[in-house]
Order: C-alpha cells, then sequence, then structure tokens
C-alpha cells in the first residue's frame, strides 16, 4: 500500500490539511465529527504520526467491573505506561469503535473472548498487544499470559497434602483459550489419576457460585481449586454455611486476591500471577513493536505458590 499523506487524508475527508494534522495531533479545537472522518481514513490507509507523536496507547477491557484480576492488571499496566510517558486510554468492549475516535500508538487488550478482538489489526494497523487471552498466531496479535502450567502447580500441591479427589471451578467464559489451556490441565491429571474428569468440573459465572456446592458435595471432593481470583472466598463461604470445615472436610486453594485470600478463615492458599512482570513484558513487546523491532510474539510468566492455612495438611 502507498503511504498516504495528510494531504491525500485531507483531500479524501473535505477538509485543510491543517485541520488534519491538528485532528491527528490531538488538539482540541477540531470538532468531533471532523476528527473521527479524520482518524479512521487515516487508519484505513495505515497512517502514523511520524516519531509515536501521539504517546497514546488503548486499553480495551471486558467491562468496567474493575476487581480481582481485572484490578490488579490495570493498576501495573496504568503504572509501566505512565512510568514511560505514555498516556492511557480505558476502553471497555461494547465501545470498542471508540478506538477510531483518536489516534494511538497501540492498543493492549485485557478481553478474553475473541469478537470483535480478532478484526483488530485489520481495523487498525497499530501494534497489539494480548494479555491472558491467547489467539490464533495468524491473528497478528502478541500474547504476554500467565504460564498454563499453573494448574498443575496448584493440583500437584492438593495430591502431595493427601488430596485425592480434587474439583475444579472454572470461570464461565466463552470461546476463552487460557481458561480451555486451565481445564486441559484438569482432564490431563484426572486421566492420569484414574478420576472421572466429568463429575469433577463445574464452569460458572460469579452470580453462579452456589449452584457449585451440591456438586462438590455429591462427588464427595476432598479438594477444589478455583481457577479466578475471587471464586475460591465466595465458595468458601458458601461451604462454612453448610456446616462444611475448611480444611478439615475439604481443602480449598484458588487464584491469588490477597485481600479476599487472606481475610478468609482460615486464609486461602493459592498460586499468584505476576502481574507486575505481565505488565513490564506487555509494555516492552508494545514498544518493541511500535519501534519496529523484533519483540517475541509469545511470552509466558510462571505462577508462584503462596501457602497459608486453607489446605490440609497430613499427620
Amino acid at each position: 500500500m502507498k503511504k498516504i499523506t495528510v494531504r491525500e487524508i485531507a483531500r479524501r475527508t473535505g477538509v485543510a490539511p491543517v485541520t488534519v494534522y491538528r485532528a491527528l495531533s490531538g488538539e482540541s479545537c477540531v470538532s468531533v465529527d471532523k476528527r473521527r472522518k479524520i482518524i479512521r481514513c487515516a487508519y484505513k490507509n495505515g497512517y502514523n504520526l511520524p516519531g509515536n507523536y501521539c504517546r497514546n496507547i488503548a486499553i480495551l477491557v471486558p467491562h468496567f467491573r474493575f476487581f480481582g484480576y481485572l484490578a490488579h492488571m490495570l493498576f501495573e499496566l496504568e503504572k509501566e505506561l505512565h512510568r514511560r510517558d505514555y498516556r492511557v486510554q480505558i476502553i471497555p468492549q461494547r465501545d470498542i469503535q471508540a478506538l477510531g475516535d483518536h489516534m494511538f500508538d497501540g492498543i493492549i487488550s485485557l478481553v478474553w473472548q475473541e469478537s470483535e478482538v480478532l478484526s483488530l489489526p485489520q481495523e487498525y494497523p497499530i501494534p497489539i498487544v494480548s494479555v491472558n487471552a491467547a489467539f490464533s498466531d495468524s491473528e497478528n496479535i502478541a500474547l504476554v499470559a500467565s504460564s498454563p502450567h499453573g494448574m498443575t502447580l496448584a493440583l500437584n500441591y492438593l495430591h502431595e497434602h493427601g488430596c485425592r479427589k480434587i474439583f475444579f471451578v472454572g470461570a464461565k467464559v466463552d470461546k476463552n483459550p487460557i481458561e480451555a489451556e486451565k481445564l486441559a490441565e484438569f482432564r490431563t491429571y484426572c486421566q492420569s489419576h484414574g478420576r472421572n474428569f466429568e463429575t469433577l468440573h463445574r464452569s460458572v459465572a460469579v452470580t453462579e457460585i452456589e449452584s457449585v456446592v451440591p456438586s462438590v458435595i455429591n462427588a464427595g471432593a476432598d479438594a477444589v481449586f478455583c481457577a479466578s481470583e475471587t471464586y475460591a472466598f465466595l465458595l468458601g463461604k458458601q461451604l462454612l454455611r453448610r456446616g462444611i470445615r475448611i480444611p478439615e472436610d475439604i481443602s480449598l486453594m484458588g487464584m491469588e486476591e490477597e485481600e479476599l485470600n487472606s481475610a478468609f478463615d482460615p486464609p486461602i492458599t493459592a498460586i499468584g500471577q505476576n502481574f507486575e512482570k505481565l505488565a513490564v513484558e506487555a509494555v516492552q513487546m508494545l514498544e518493541d513493536e511500535i519501534e519496529r523491532k523484533l519483540p517475541g510474539r509469545n511470552i509466558r510468566i510462571p505462577y508462584t505458590l503462596i501457602e497459608r492455612s486453607s489446605v490440609r495438611t497430613l499427620s
């Protein structure tokens, strides 16, 4: 594609070249309608300001409910981007078209579902990095994610502490490759230990946690692992209400949400994502692509084990 110029954008949008430059530079003197028309024309034709002048990064999120994983991830990304003198704009998935309202140097996507995210490289020819949402390499979206072997770390820990019938509670997110990786790891564990995979797992939304309790009881589970930052805390409360003791009757383990896990009685053992490392690697990868360097396309960050009191000890 022949590189488009400011004058050509002006001709196609019916405005003066100085108006084009002001719109692309983010100056407020250009009307919203004109700015949108100019910026969409620039994106469509692969135009970028010289020297990455705008210093704007868009963070695409699934929604504006910022707790648990999203809250921690956004905090670290904001810190790292501001440290490198970028401005940050957070855009919910439903408003994805707002990406065309401003010029961005790059996009960091925290959206788990494929949907519109896969079309971003075609609509916005700027660097895109996905965090914890693995997509096909053919989509030209780089990935920074926690290692899929966190599940194995947790399951082996529970097994070493005498748990033989582990129940897995996963997040209910359609077409989420990261959740699929966790489920595949659990299936492998069940197969290697002669357990019935189908009766030992449930994938639910956060509002459905209470419905998991009968499945856990009916399966005769002696441990539960919850693959979401808030699930272990919520499920633990439901178990205690039914008179099920933790860890005497059932061990409980989940993802790390320090405020919740530390406040629970007993404090919940967890595996933790390295949010700071995820953010640093994601921003570095994005910056490398902005500067036309050749970054790694798939970086995985190991989990860490945080031992507390919710897993029984062997006598």
